[in-house]
This record gives C-alpha cells, structure tokens and sequence, in this order.
C-alpha cells in the first residue's frame, strides 16, 4: 500500500526475512567421457566440444543452505553478498521447509586438480555372448587434489565411468546403474553427447554407468590422492 511508481521506475520491495544456517562445501563432479569406439565416430568439430568439456576439471565452491524457515525456497536467481559486496550470482532451486540445498558461488580456483586415467591390462576373447568375441579393457584412474587455501576444506569428489568398478580407495563408495530406475535409460541422467552414437545391443549386456563418491576433508596445504579401478567391454 501506498506505493506510487512513475512510468519506467523500478523498486525492490522485500517480502521476508530469515536466518539460515549454511556451511562451505567444495564439489568435484567428473562426468564420463565416450569410449574409444564411440569417439572415433565423432567428427572434427564434436570432438573440439568434447575435449572443451573434460579438460581442466575445476571444483565448485558452494553453500548448502539449511531452510530452517517458514516456509519453502523458490527456485529463481539469487545474489550472494558479504559485507554490502557482491561476491556470487546463482540459481537456488526449490527447497522444502526442513531440508537443505546447494547454491554455487564459483570456481574453486586455489584447489588443484589432476586426473589421469590408463589402461593396465587388455585381455582379447574375454567373453563370448551371441556367437560373438568381446575383449576386456582393465582401467586404472586417479584424481590428486591440492589445497592451497590457508584453511581445510570439505570436499565431495564424484567420479563417474562407463563399465564396471572394482575398487576404490580412502572408503570411496562405488554404485553401479543398469538400464532400470535411473540408469542410463533415464534421459535426464545421459550426456549431451550419448545420442551422437547409435548403442549396440551388446554393449548394455557388459557395461554400466559406475560412479564412486568420496566425501574427505583436505588441510591447508595437503594433498589427497584418490585412486578407482575399473573395467570395460568391447566388440573389435
């Protein structure tokens, strides 16, 4: 009430307040990338897209807001300040009264990451299925994370692979989805690359999409070497 605004005006009107409680997370989320078979059907200029998404892995600072509030957070823009300065601009999502969302400020450039992965071991005639030969790739990765920050942070690394995890150090916990209730089939949960490549049959009997999650905390000027063994088929 009592408002009067003149034609091209603008005014923000606050509408509620509240206190909420947050803390500093620090997100490393490594997608997998397209298979030697898949890739080398790519052309030149889908290739350059792929190599400008997998390199240079950055993790994302966020906070994870606790929405003690009174009623529920509506997903729209929101603007992040500290001290009167605007420090981040993002997107919240819909959070319900007693539960928590993330919101990311930026990239966490003074946490250095370093991902390599190998093949250790390729085994031809591994397996024979429908009068055909398939051969077995074992795979080796490794995801080295530096602090340079002058505090410790927390840290939650998720690596996702094509094919079968075997093991995982520092307690990583390994999940393997099928074609079923949110696997692959599940179109929000496939890359933008995945209908590039017209999926052979066999290739859903060997392989699924496996991801190990690791929640750790790093100190200022530590380092954390993770490590995941993994194995995939092939046709040749």
């Amino acid at each position: 009430e009592h408002i009067t605004l003149k034609k091209g005006q603008r005014m923000v009107v606050p509408v509620a307040e509240y206190e909420l409680k947050y803390r500093d997370v620090f997100v490393l989320d490594l997608p997998f990338g397209p298979p030697p078979e898949v890739r080398h059907n790519f052309n030149s200029e889908q290739q350059v897209r792929l190599a400008q998404l997998y390199h240079s892995p950055k993790v994302m600072h966020k906070i994870r807001l606790a929405n003690n509030a009174e009623c529920p957070l509506t997903t729209a823009p929101a603007m992040v300040l500290r001290q009167g300065r605007v420090i981040a601009q993002g997107m919240m999502t819909y959070t319900a009264v007693g539960a928590s969302s993330d919101l990311e400020l930026t990239a966490a450039v003074d946490i250095a990451v370093e991902k390599l992965d190998r093949e250790t071991e390729r085994i031809p005639d591994a397996a024979k299925w429908d009068n055909n030969t398939y051969a077995r790739s074992n795979l080796i990765g490794t995801i080295s994370l530096t602090n340079r920050r002058s505090d410790t942070v927390s840290l939650e690394i998720r690596r996702s692979i094509l094919g079968q995890i075997d093991s995982a150090n520092h307690e990583g916990s390994i999940e393997h989805l099928g074609r079923h209730e949110g696997g692959w089939m599940d179109p929000d949960s496939l890359p933008f690359w995945w209908s590039w490549y017209n999926w052979p049959y066999w290739w859903y009997h060997f392989n699924a999409v496996g991801r190990v999650s690791w929640e750790c905390e790093i100190e200022a000027g530590k380092t954390i070497e993770l490590e995941y063994k993994w194995h995939y088929f092939w046709r040749y």
